[in-house]
């Protein structure tokens, strides 16, 4: 039964002694009823509060019973949970604090805005504005134990100072308008408004100008900025002059990062491009030159004749325009990979001539490979080939003379002449000698004739030419040549095109050359010492004896020595 019913049967307007003894008792009874009510609800929430396993019920149960702690017996019952959740509170507020002491750029939630890509500023808005929506929810929490005005209870007020501290601290509009303070002094400074219309700025690094879109990345972070910043409800706050620039770099980033790329990978490319290869990536270069040079209305040649193409940023075919850079970029970074995968190619097998065995078949094939690279280069209509041509012919050139010499040391020391050092035989030692070419020379005795077959100077020929086939083997490999796939390449050109190696012959020492010829000379020598003293043997049949008769005069001493030398050529003939 509900305490208001026990006033149902008294007439409040009896003023009677009577009528205020039956008021006074009704009266009673209900501060009876609602003490054992209020007896009831205490014991009922705090068996409720007991059986909580942590804070957080607590604070629902709190939260849901909050208009009872008006009573005093309900507050008394529960004073102790109350304590007990303030002291919650409490280091929940102290745990904000060493937060705020701690500072956002040295935070966790820093890390994941950068990796979320949110702006500095915006980023330390947001996480001002969670520690405040924390600090409102303890507060409120607060609110549900000790009730609205838990800010008066001596329990409370502490609580209630450090929140409000807090609070006062991660005001963020204070932040945000020094923000756009500095924003505009910087936007006020900018005296090179008009430079900002080229999409291009050429800028000095070290001794060299490089090209660099002109795009401030700070601008970039605005627009950032000031898309987060709406998202955070500061839409109207916002400056318009900012707002404009916010619109414009918005507008500009896409062509901006393109363009960045472009160039940034052109400057990379370029960057591995050496001396020797530029000619040939020459056109490709140009081709990028010109379209930069679209931007500035300037012509490479130095003419004062502008570029038919204007391009700014607001002009309407700047996408297409950085369309064709970067295609234009795209190529040249193929042609260069190509290039320099050729040039490391040709390396390699240059290299690879220093120590191939010296034999025709074995160079000519390390030759074939290198012109293989260079027709592919060839095919592939690089500019200015031919000039790059005639440099490698050189290295080659080069690596074949030193063979070439160090083949005809070789040739030197096999016939017993070495133009070698003490150092460069050890050096040399561990390689094999060359084949000496064996050449029979036949003594024959036709018709009382004795003659050597081949004769000397014949033998002579035939050392000379296995002498000058032995040199050969590198002077006669054909040259590179770039024009082989040229079909209209002219015939008559002036200049006879050198197609050999022959010339090396002039790059080898004369000391070295005329020991190769001299061992030669000497093995002749040898051999027509030989050949004489078989040819001596002739006067045995050449001689007549009236001749001998009228020499001897007859000396019979003279006689028996002719006789007994006679006796002895024959059986060494025989």
């Amino acid at each position: 039964e509900a305490p208001l019913s026990l006033f149902a049967s008294v007439d409040v307007l009896d003023l009677s002694a009577r009528g205020e003894a039956v008021f006074a008792a009704a009266l009673d009874g209900y501060d009876r009823k609602v003490d054992a009510i209020e007896e009831h609800l205490a014991k009922l929430l705090r068996d409720k509060l007991s059986s909580c396993q942590d804070a957080e019920d607590m604070f629902r149960v709190f939260a849901r019973f909050n208009p009872l702690l008006s009573r005093t017996r309900v507050r008394v019952a529960v004073k102790e949970f109350q304590l007990q959740l303030m002291n919650t509170v409490g280091q929940a507020v102290q745990k904000l604090q060493s937060k705020f002491t701690h500072k956002y750029e040295s935070s966790s939630a820093s890390c994941i805005a950068t990796i979320r890509g949110i702006p500095p500023v915006s980023g330390k808005i947001l996480w001002a504005k969670q520690m405040e929506r924390q600090v409102h929810a303890l507060m409120k929490r607060m609110s549900h134990v000790l009730g609205k005005e838990w800010g008066q209870h001596l329990e409370g007020r502490q609580l209630r100072r450090s929140c409000d501290e807090l609070l006062s601290k991660l005001d963020s509009r204070a932040y945000f308008r020094n923000w756009v303070s500095e924003w505009e002094r910087e936007l006020s400074s900018d005296t090179n408004s008009k430079l900002n219309t080229f999409p291009i700025i050429i800028v000095r690094e070290g001794k060299f100008l490089a090209a660099k879109a002109n795009f401030d990345e700070k601008h970039e972070y605005l627009s950032r900025e000031i898309r987060y910043l709406k998202w955070l409800g500061y839409e109207r706050d916002i400056p318009r002059t900012i707002a404009l620039v916010s619109e414009e770099a918005m507008t500009r980033h896409a062509h901006a990062m393109a363009l960045k790329t472009a160039l940034s990978s052109y400057a990379a490319a370029r960057g591995l491009i050496t001396e020797e290869l530029e000619p040939l990536v020459s056109q490709e270069m140009r081709a990028i030159q010109e379209s930069i040079g679209e931007a500035f209305d300037v012509s490479l040649d130095g003419s004062k004749k502008i570029s038919k193409r204007r391009t700014r940023w607001d002009s309407k075919d700047v996408g297409g325009w950085i369309a064709v850079l970067n295609e234009h970029v795209n190529r040249f970074e193929e042609r260069v990979e190509i290039l320099l995968r050729a040039s490391e190619n040709i390396d390699v097998a240059i290299d690879a001539l220093k120590s191939v065995s010296y034999e025709k078949q074995v160079f000519s094939d390390a030759v074939e490979n290198v012109q293989k690279i260079v027709d592919e280069l060839s095919m592939a209509g690089y500019s200015d080939l031919s000039m790059w041509v005639e440099k490698v012919n050189k290295r080659v050139g080069t690596v074949l003379g030193s063979r070439l010499e160090e083949a005809l040391c070789m040739w030197s020391e096999a016939y017993g002449l070495s133009a070698l050092s003490d150092t460069e035989k050890t050096k040399n030692g561990g390689k094999s000698s060359i084949k000496i070419p064996k050449i029979s020379v036949e003594i024959l005795l036709r018709n009382q004739e004795i003659s050597a077959q081949p004769s000397v100077p014949a033998t002579r020929s035939l050392f000379l030419d296995e002498l000058h086939a032995y040199m050969g083997i590198v002077c006669t490999l054909p040259r590179l040549n770039s024009g082989r796939f040229d079909v209209f390449e002219s015939e008559n050109g002036g200049r006879k095109t050198v197609s050999t190696f022959h010339d090396l012959i002039h790059s080898v020492s004369s000391i070295v050359m005329s020991d190769a010829y001299s061992a030669v000379e000497d093995h002749i020598r040898n051999l027509t010492i030989f050949v004489n003293q078989w040819l001596g043997y002739q006067t045995l049949w050449d001689s007549q004896v009236g001749d001998v008769a009228s020499a001897v005069d007859g000396d019979l001493s003279k006689w028996y020595d002719l006789i007994v030398e006679a006796c002895a050529a024959r059986n060494t003939l025989d």
